[in-house]
């Protein structure tokens, strides 16, 4: 039994992890999951791989200088922009 704990941290985690990623940057979540389970580098490459567009509850772009943001984020990291809920589409 314990070498299935083992192997659940060892494999699960990692893909859990990246599906979860992979989700919130709009990937595909099987095909980054199973890589992350697999090659856990791939959860840094999908951390750094941000999204080029808006995703509606996870990233939105800040409306003077256009730059990807974090949702929850109220200003933008790139121009120091207030961000305020109204832009939300």
């Amino acid at each position: 039994m314990s070498e299935m704990i083992f192997l659940l941290l060892i494999f699960g985690l990692p893909a859990a992890v990246g599906f979860k990623l992979a989700r919130a940057r709009n990937k595909n979540p099987f095909i980054w999951g199973l890589l992350s389970g697999v090659f856990p580098f791939f959860l840094v490459v999908l951390h750094f791989n941000k999204p080029t567009h808006e995703i509606k509850g996870h990233f939105r772009e800040c409306g003077n200088c256009h730059g990807i943001i974090p949702w929850k984020d109220t200003v933008c990291k790139y121009c120091a922009t207030a961000v305020s809920n109204a832009e939300i589409i």
